[in-house]
């Protein structure tokens, strides 16, 4: 039995053995095949949180810009091009978490210094302060290029190879780790 559903009214196509019978009752048959049209009397739904009444959310401008991008197969236009916005992102964040850290450690610490020539007590505290300023100004900036979802793994996994778990920073971790492309 096949079955063709309208907005207005259902129609179904029988079976031969079934027109036949029908035919005997109703005395009515169009071209070897009877067809019955059954009124359908269509009620709204009075429960809101029915799976057919809920309306498809579009993202917004934010969740598009946050959310996480596709990086397009290797050795094309494209793939160059985010390779150098994944680059730049690299290259600023670093460089700003450089001039951050250096003179809030001469002016609150009082330590004067290079990583070169400086002292010890200023090659220590420059690592310890750099280390998590960085991934946060990496999720800035990267989130600044639209590329908040890459950035922030990739923070999530400087902070888990210090002992952090990963899924006490984020939940989804794991999750988005599979579709994490690396190199």
């Amino acid at each position: 039995m096949s079955l063709f559903v309208s907005r207005a009214t259902k129609a179904i196509t029988l079976t031969l053995r079934e027109q036949r019978s029908l035919c005997k009752i109703y005395g009515s048959r169009k071209n070897n095949s009877l067809s019955l049209s059954v009124r359908r009397f269509s009620k709204k739904p009075t429960d809101t949180n029915a799976s057919f009444s809920r309306k498809v959310q579009q993202p917004n401008f934010l969740q598009k810009w946050m959310g996480p991008t596709e990086i397009p197969p290797r050795w094309t236009l494209r793939w160059y091009g985010e390779m150098t916005l994944i680059c730049t992102v690299f290259a600023i964040s670093g460089t700003s978490t450089m001039v951050l850290v250096r003179p809030a450690m001469n002016e609150i610490l009082g330590l004067r210094g290079s990583m070169r020539e400086g002292p010890w007590s200023y090659r220590l505290c420059s690592l310890f302060i750099m280390t998590p300023v960085y991934p946060f100004i990496l999720i800035t900036v990267g989130t600044t290029f639209g590329r908040h979802a890459y950035f922030r793994h990739f923070a999530v996994k400087m902070f888990s190879r210090f002992g952090i778990p990963p899924e006490m920073i984020d939940k989804n971790f794991y999750r988005t780790a599979k579709t994490f492309r690396k190199w």
